[in-house]
C-alpha cells in the first residue's frame, strides 16, 4: 500500500486525442468495487501499462479516501492475467497480494474464463490483430455483461494509432526500475535468464515513459486474447 501515500493523481499526464483528459476519460465512472484485469503473454509485458496500472491505483486509493478519510487497510482488486506464461513480481506497483496473479492456459476460452471467474469489470488487452480465439456463447455473454470498459496496450508502452496517453512521474518511474530489475519470485531459474537477457533489450529499446493506449469496445477488446 506505499502508493497510497507516495502517489497523488498529479503524479500523472492523461492526454485524449492530444488534449488534456483526466481520469474519467480514462475508467468512466470508476468506483472502489471496479476489478482491473491486465493480460499478459510475457511476464514484464505489463511494464508496458505501468503507468495506467498506477494510476488505476491511485483512482482506486481515491476512493477510498473520499469514503473512508485515512482508516482503511486495503488492496485493490485488481489481477494480471499470464496467458500460458508465469508473471514476474508487481508488487511494487501495489499490484498485490500474490494470488491475483492469475495463469491461464492457451486458449481465449482458458483465459476469458479466468477473467469472468475473478469478476473483472475494466479489461487491458495486447494490442494486435484480432486472433479470432474460439469462445463459448456463455462465456462470451457473461464477459459482455460484466465488462464496463477496455484498453490496449503494448508491452513498450507505444500502440499505433492510440487515443490515450499516460505520462506518470519519475516516482512511478522508480517503481517500474524495481520491477524490471529485480529477480522474480514467481519464475524458475530458467526463466529469470531469459527476463534478465528481455531487460537487458530496454537499454537499447527503451519502454516508453509516456505511454499510448487504445480505448476499445469491450466486443473488440474479447477478439484480441
Amino acid at each position: 500500500m506505499h502508493s497510497s501515500t507516495a502517489l497523488q493523481m498529479d503524479a500523472f499526464q492523461i492526454e485524449v486525442d492530444g488534449r488534456p483528459g483526466g481520469v474519467e476519460d480514462v475508467w468512466p465512472a470508476f468506483d472502489a468495487h471496479d476489478r482491473v484485469g491486465v493480460v499478459l503473454r510475457e511476464p514484464l509485458d505489463a511494464l508496458g501499462a505501468s503507468s495506467l496500472m498506477a494510476l488505476s491505483v491511485t483512482a482506486f486509493y481515491d476512493v477510498l479516501r473520499a469514503e473512508h478519510g485515512d482508516d482503511y487497510h486495503r488492496y485493490a482488486d485488481f489481477f494480471l492475467f499470464g496467458q500460458e506464461t508465469d508473471i514476474a513480481d508487481y508488487g511494487e506497483l501495489d499490484w498485490w497480494p500474490s494470488h491475483k496473479y492469475v495463469q491461464t492456459g492457451p486458449s481465449a476460452e482458458d483465459l476469458l474464463r479466468a477473467i469472468n471467474d475473478r469478476a473483472i469489470t475494466r479489461l487491458v488487452v495486447l494490442d494486435g490483430v484480432p486472433r479470432d480465439g474460439e469462445l463459448q456463447r456463455q462465456t462470451r455473454t457473461s464477459a459482455l455483461a460484466r465488462l464496463r470498459s477496455a484498453i490496449a496496450y503494448a508491452p513498450r508502452g507505444r500502440v499505433a494509432d492510440g487515443d490515450l496517453a499516460i505520462t506518470a512521474d519519475r516516482v512511478v518511474e522508480s517503481y517500474v526500475e524495481v520491477v524490471m530489475f529485480a529477480p522474480s519470485r514467481w519464475v524458475d531459474e530458467a526463466r529469470e535468464r531469459e527476463l534478465k537477457a528481455w531487460r537487458e533489450t530496454l537499454f537499447v529499446a527503451p519502454k516508453s515513459a509516456r505511454e499510448t493506449y487504445r480505448r476499445l469496445a469491450v466486443g473488440d477488446a474479447l477478439a484480441l486474447l
